[in-house]
């Protein structure tokens, strides 16, 4: 007969216990580590010896994270409450399944889609899928069960928690060096170890740009100097098919002409009247005047990224990491436009312009100088002003001014402040900053036709996002908080020469913006759907959903309802009251093409 191995006791004290929960939460970090492998094959694997050990420390760090942190909270309660082993055991095994099993379906849907498994998901999920998540979890069970058993024997031996001590150890240390070296390398723009950050589960990487200038252990100037230089190296990224077919262009030589974004942070188009901003009421009387117009973003980041690629926000990690920048930015090159870009804020954080949109320009990126808003404003007035005067090239330009506003001005400028409502300071502040931006555009636009460039220049003024007043009753003032109408509608006018003044009421997106200009300027015959999400903005088709986004999460924006999805894949339904509502429920085909568009332009 085969010895059997001696019963577990029940009782054992809550040292071991601790002990434990550690070394099972350690080894299923191990597993899923393993596991974790196959996201490699979605992964730009690099060529460089530095990306390759950054990529082994933080796929090890991350996964034992993973691991014993959820095991360590769900089983801590009964080791301190309900000291008995069979209960931390049962309650460990379902846990480090339930993880195991998650992360075999997380992988089986990136390496189809190309984004991690969210509640999005399941949603779509076929009948096929739960029974296979179903098999798959009692399979976990009976080996997590088996694991456990080997683990609880070897802790019944030892009676030193030393080992266990200096295995943490290490595994800090493991993290720390990670994440040292992403700091380091989003810094410098080094591109083979960027383009990792997407690839692991619920991965969240350290950066610290401002921190290094800020604390003098990097200089800004050479950060940037780094930036060019990495950029010219990145080699093609293998994660991204974009555009999906070569651009077929054919513009009309000597017909280009100049293209000027005056780009005014958080404008609301529902702001400007001709008392308040007397320019910007006068431009738009003359211009294409979209006044339903959305964001792809309730943030600078994602406004930008949907202004300029007309993707969704979802792929705005991958085209920084790799700093692909926009097709539209490509046709500008191609087409030999020279490059006057100015910005109160810079072009790094937060909407890191200086990795995506302009990332292939290979002048240094630097915001202009001032000591308040007033000044920053003016500096951008005054760098262009001055570009465009000396401007002598017969090639057409391109101008990017970007204004924000801000909110400390002087009361005198002649804002109603009597309103005591929630959100009234905050508006009246608001439209001072708006009244003087609106000083500055007026130089801007009298100094273009003053040089004889206005009759062929096209002149686009956006805002990125919109803004807030706690319109909702919810508390929210603002922007980047939520993605009910009022943060996501934007202003967008163009003064197109040889086109009449029109009001647009349909709803639009910053989506359809570079469809329309590669379409009407630079007269490429792709269909949309190759490089970008939108259409035309002539098309006066409503869109009937939206994906836009923040900082962490985004959402699918419908007229009569918001799907929010947040960090860790919870999801919340709620209506244009942003509130939830029993009567709301998410659309299975909306989100299947939803996931397609997420899904498109990776390989």
């Amino acid at each position: 007969m085969t010895d059997q191995p001696a019963p577990l006791p029940e009782s054992v004290p809550r040292r071991t216990l601790l002990r434990w929960v550690g070394w099972f939460g350690v080894v299923n970090g191990a597993i899923l580590t393993l596991v974790g492998l196959r996201y490699l094959m979605a992964a730009v694997l690099p060529d460089s010896g530095l990306a390759w050990v950054y990529m082994g420390l933080v796929s090890v760090s991350q996964f034992a994270l993973l691991s014993t942190l959820p095991i360590f909270l769900v089983t801590l309660p009964l080791v301190l409450l309900l000291p008995r082993r069979r209960w931390v055991s049962a309650l460990g095994i379902l846990t480090a399944a339930t993880l195991l099993t998650l992360l075999i379906l997380d992988t089986h849907i990136f390496d189809q889609y190309r984004y991690h498994m969210s509640a999005l998901t399941v949603v779509i999920f076929e009948t096929s899928t739960w029974v296979f998540a179903g098999i798959v979890l009692v399979s976990m069970l009976a080996f997590q069960t088996m694991v456990a058993g080997i683990i609880w024997r070897a802790c019944l031996k030892q009676h030193s928690g030393k080992p266990g001590v200096w295995l943490g150890l290490l595994l800090v240390l493991v993290a720390i060096t990670g994440q040292g070296i992403h700091v380091w390398a989003d810094a410098t723009s080094f591109g083979p170890v960027t383009q990792f950050t997407r690839v692991l589960p619920l991965y969240y990487p350290l950066k610290a740009k401002r921190s290094l200038a800020n604390f003098g252990l990097m200089d800004e100037a050479e950060m940037e100097r780094l930036r060019v230089v990495n950029q010219a190296r990145m080699p093609e990224s293998g994660q991204i098919n974009y555009p999906l077919a070569p651009m077929q262009c054919l513009p009309q030589q000597g017909s280009l002409p100049n293209i000027l974004y005056i780009v005014v942070d958080a404008m609301r188009r529902d702001q400007l009247d001709p008392e308040l901003t007397p320019a910007l009421a006068g431009f738009a009387s003359e211009s294409l005047d979209f006044q339903n117009h959305y964001s792809g973003g309730n943030s600078s980041r994602m406004g930008f990224f949907s202004m300029f690629y007309g993707l969704p926000s979802t792929y705005w990690q991958t085209f920084y990491n790799a700093q692909l920048p926009p097709v539209l930015m490509g046709q500008l090159q191609e087409q030999g436009y020279s490059m006057g870009l100015f910005s109160a804020v810079g072009f790094g954080s937060p909407a890191q312009i200086d990795r995506t949109v302009f990332a292939a320009t290979q002048e240094p990126l630097k915001g202009v100088q001032g000591a308040d808003d007033a000044a920053l404003s003016g500096a951008v007035t005054a760098g262009f002003n001055g570009w465009l005067a000396n401007y002598a090239s017969q090639s057409p330009f391109f101008g990017f001014l970007y204004y924000d506003p801000g909110s400390d001005w002087p009361a005198s400028l002649g804002v109603d402040e009597s309103d005591l409502t929630p959100g009234a300071a905050t508006r009246a502040g608001y439209r001072r900053g708006l009244q003087h931006v609106d000083g500055e555009i007026k130089q801007v636009l009298s100094a273009l036709e003053a040089s004889g460039k206005a009759d062929n220049t096209l002149v686009i003024i956006a805002s990125d996002h919109g803004y807030e007043f706690d319109e909702l009753g919810l508390g929210y003032i603002g922007h980047a908080s939520n993605f009910a109408r009022w943060q996501l509608v934007s202003t967008l006018m163009m003064r197109w020469p040889g086109k009449p003044a029109t009001v647009f009421s349909h709803r639009s997106a910053h989506q359809d913006l570079p469809v329309t200009l590669l379409q009407e300027v630079f007269a490429c015959s792709n269909p949309p759907g190759d490089y970008a999400s939108g259409k035309s903005l002539f098309d006066t088709t409503d869109w009937e959903w939206l994906i836009a986004g923040s900082y962490n999460s985004h959402a699918i924006v419908q007229p009569d309802k918001v799907v929010v999805t947040y960090p860790g894949g919870f999801i919340e339904v709620l209506g244009e009251d942003y509130l939830p509502s029993t009567g709301l429920s998410i659309d299975g085909d909306i989100t299947q093409d939803v996931m397609l568009e997420m899904r498109r332009f990776y390989q």
